[in-house]
């Protein structure tokens, strides 16, 4: 009896291996309505992934850039008076994002549903955020709101019908007025018909915020720099302007976002941080310089430890 079992598998699996070849010769009938059909979704599918993956390397050199100019507003040192040439030099880097970078994005979402491309720069725009509001920051600036930002992000083409099909970009925002206030019209060659419409770069507000919760790490650097630079009372500065940001994300309720979470847990603890070296600053007065410098053994003094326990009990309005 087990062996009939044993033969009937044997001859199954010789069948089912017969099937498996005759399907592997069978010809595919390209004129068959279905398979043009998938054949079509194959092509919008790959093109969709080709422009993700093109904006994915464009948000990898945003990211770097910004990094760059992060690292760039760190060198600001009142000893050395070079503020000004520094916001400067930052201020045409980010310039140069705007003109090269979030314009080839902007090109790439043009005609497009910007949010089914959103986490494929949703990085580079929250890094981006983080050195464009440092920048702010560190020039004395008010941190601008998103929706500014998003004309930034907004540029007006300006399409010729010429035989190869050129197409000129300009940003929006550099669009020169006249006295009167109205945008100057531009001139019209004959024979060419030109038509002006805008394409934008979408900034989600959720990275923006995102972005600003980075903000908080760079502040808290900048608030133990200068304790180390000898400039005690910027401290307290960067320390209150720290303790309104956080409130302002302990009042945001509504929103649903695992990153939005990890963000109030790293903003809490560098808040702690800079509180701390204002403590600091105010026991030990002058001397509190010598314990801000890079060394670890000193270093270690201005790093609180968290427990897991230790819950923030918010705040209640």
């Amino acid at each position: 009896m087990s062996a009939h079992r044993g033969n009937k598998r044997q001859h199954f699996g010789k069948a089912s291996g017969r099937r498996g070849r005759d399907h592997d010769n069978a010809v595919v009938d390209e004129n068959n309505p279905v398979i043009q059909c998938f054949r079509e979704y194959a092509t919008i599918l790959d093109a969709k992934h080709d422009k993700y993956e093109r904006i994915v390397k464009i948000s990898r050199d945003i990211t770097i850039e910004s990094k760059r100019i992060i690292f760039l507003l760190h060198t600001i040192d009142s000893r050395k008076n070079n503020l000004r040439k520094v916001c400067e030099e930052a201020k045409d880097r980010l310039d140069a994002i705007f003109r090269n970078h979030f314009i080839n994005i902007a090109k790439e979402l043009q005609d497009q549903d910007p949010y089914q491309y959103a986490r494929a720069y949703t990085n580079g725009m929250q890094e981006f955020i983080e050195a464009y509001t440092f920048y702010e920051y560190s020039c004395g600036q008010d941190i601008s709101h998103w929706e500014s930002i998003q004309k930034k992000l907004t540029y007006e083409i300006t399409s010729n019908e010429v035989p190869s099909g050129g197409k000129s970009f300009k940003e929006k925002s550099d669009l020169e007025s006249s006295s009167d206030g109205t945008l100057e019209e531009p001139t019209v060659t004959p024979n060419k018909a030109e038509e002006a419409s805008e394409m934008a770069c979408l900034l989600n507000p959720q990275d923006f915020v995102l972005g600003l919760g980075d903000l908080s790490g760079e502040i808290m650097r900048t608030c133990v720099n200068s304790l180390g630079s000898g400039n005690s009372e910027s401290c307290f500065q960067h320390c209150r302007f720290m303790q309104e940001l956080y409130k302002g994300f302990l009042s945001v309720t509504s929103i649903r976002s695992r990153d939005y979470s990890h963000k109030m847990i790293t903003l809490r603890q560098s808040l702690l941080k800079s509180e701390n070296v204002c403590y600091n600053v105010t026991v030990r007065g002058g001397e509190a310089a010598k314990w801000g410098t890079t060394d670890d053994a000193t270093g270690a003094l201005f790093q609180l430890q968290l427990s897991k326990d230790d819950d923030d009990e918010g705040v209640f309005f």
